[in-house]
Formats: structure tokens, sequence, C-alpha cells
């Protein structure tokens, strides 16, 4: 693919679509471009760093695979987050639990703050992500979903294609599953703060 600079001024979504939709590759390559980022970041919350560049590369795969059949019945957001989602319960449903869960490279992550916190919240984020990994995937993609992106029921319906009411059902599990599983781990023990590591 060419350098995003290549790629010249940023189009309006449904004008790439359309060219993606003849054939255009420099349309596909705009695409691209214009929500990798977001892609990431997407993956990144549902199913970790395990895999996330080919976790991405695959949502892509998918898009141009697919492209072809998007009539703009919704926005072109709410249906990458559709794909996005589609490839991250794939990869939940496939994944090997041999390795243990890797929060990724916690020292790239911008905190701000003094060393001793930053590490405390760099293991609170790989107990969140273990237990994130412990979860059933449906269960897990509403509640990063609903918890860490902010999404609304409804959209969230929008995106896995379920009913709402299976998606509130399915959140508060995954809520009650997440708070069980926090309780009883030491790590979220306020105390376990104040004792120093």
């Amino acid at each position: 693919m060419v350098a995003a600079a290549a790629v010249g001024a940023p189009s309006s979504a449904e004008d790439v679509v359309a060219r993606c939709q003849s054939g255009e590759r420099r349309a596909f390559e705009e695409l691209y471009f214009a929500y990798r980022r977001q892609v990431a970041a997407q993956l990144y919350r549902l199913i970790g760093p395990a895999d996330l560049d080919d976790a991405v590369q695959e949502v892509f795969f998918e898009v141009w695979r697919s492209i072809g059949r998007f009539r703009a019945e919704s926005k072109l957001s709410t249906w990458l987050y559709r794909l996005t989602v589609n490839v991250a319960l794939r990869r939940l449903r496939t994944r090997k639990r041999r390795e243990p869960p890797n929060a990724g490279d916690p020292d790239a992550l911008p905190f701000g703050d003094t060393p001793e916190r930053a590490l405390r919240r760099k293991l609170a984020l790989r107990r969140v992500q273990c237990i994130l990994d412990q979860m059933a995937p449906k269960k897990r993609i509403v509640f990063v979903l609903h918890e860490i992106e902010g999404l609304e029921v409804a959209e969230i319906a929008d995106i896995v294609r379920a009913p709402r009411v299976t998606v509130r059902t399915r959140l508060h599990y995954a809520r009650k599953e997440f708070f069980r599983r926090t309780e009883a781990d030491p790590a979220f023990d306020p105390d376990f703060e104040k004792e120093g590591l």
C-alpha cells in the first residue's frame, strides 16, 4: 500500500465507498488509512494485544471482500464496527489459551504519574485483561462495547445483530461476572494498594 500522504485529500465516506465498490485501489487505501487506527483501538479493547496486527489485517480483508455488499443502510463506521466485532468474536472463540494473558507493552502506555502509580495501573490493566480473557466471547464483546467504548444498548444490538433484550441480558451477566471476579482478586482490594508493592 502507498504511504498515507500519497493518498491525497480526504474524501467523504460515501465517495470512498462508491469508489471502492467500483474497484478503485486508491479508494481502498484511503479507507484503510482513514480507519486503521480506529479499528486497531477497537480490536485492542475487544481482544487484547495478542495478534493485533493480524486481526487488523483480517478486518480490512473482510472490508475488501464485502464492500460491494455495503448498501449504506447504516453508517460506514457502524458497518466497520460490525466487521471488527465479527473478527474479534472469531478470534476469541478460537484463541488458544496456552499462553498467559499479556497486556502488551505497558511501558508504552502514556501515564504521566509516579513510577509506583504507573506500575500499579499497569498491573491493574493486566488483571482487567485477564478477567476479560476468561469471559465468554459474546458477554465480553457487549461488556467492552458498553463499559469501555461507551456505546448504548441499541447501538450494540445493531453491531452484533442481536435483539436489544439479548444485549441487555448479556451485559447484565457480563457485569456480574466482571465484578464477581474483581471482588475475588486481591489486586482490586483497596487495602492491597496501601500495602505497597
